[in-house]
């Protein structure tokens, strides 16, 4: 048996790749703005639990970090004491709050965005839903959520 070049079937041409419309473009991209809120909350938090930690470290008063951060005394020191490799540095007390003033502010402001970000998300999906141009499987899978989270957000938008 001979080899023809020719003989061979050709390629099949395939359609290409429909274009995503403006809203589904603004639900596939807030994939990666969720991811990149959810990364900057994650970096403030330990930011935040590791100033906790220097700060008792250094011996400032519990109760003057609670007041800063905003939470439960108890809950500095538990976040504060996973941290054990820390030692005393002979900082001041005030450079310490000081420090944790400003990564409070941070994480208050990236979780405003971070609802701000999902504010947005919800009006989208609703969107999408009520024009009856998409699914809740086809808002699921741009959106890179399930589909039981996308019912999830519709619940407090249903309830107004």
């Amino acid at each position: 048996m001979t080899y023809i070049a020719e003989a061979r079937p050709r390629r099949r041409v395939t359609a290409a790749m429909p274009r995503l419309n403006r809203l589904e473009l603004r639900l596939s991209e807030s994939r990666a703005t969720r991811g990149r809120i959810d990364s900057h909350v994650r970096t403030l938090l330990s930011q935040r639990n590791e100033a906790m930690a220097a700060a008792l470290a250094d011996k400032v008063p519990l109760s003057a970090i609670s007041t800063v951060v905003g939470i439960r005394a108890a809950d500095v020191k538990r976040l504060g004491g996973a941290y054990q490799d820390l030692h005393f540095s002979g900082v001041r007390h005030d450079w310490h709050l000081t420090r944790l003033a400003a990564i409070v502010r941070q994480l208050d402001a990236a979780l405003e965005d971070k609802e701000q970000s999902a504010q947005k998300l919800r009006c989208d999906v609703l969107e999408g839903l009520e024009s009856g141009r998409m699914d809740i499987f086809r808002v699921a899978a741009l959106t890179a959520l399930p589909a039981e989270r996308i019912r999830e957000l519709m619940r407090p938008a249903a309830a107004h």
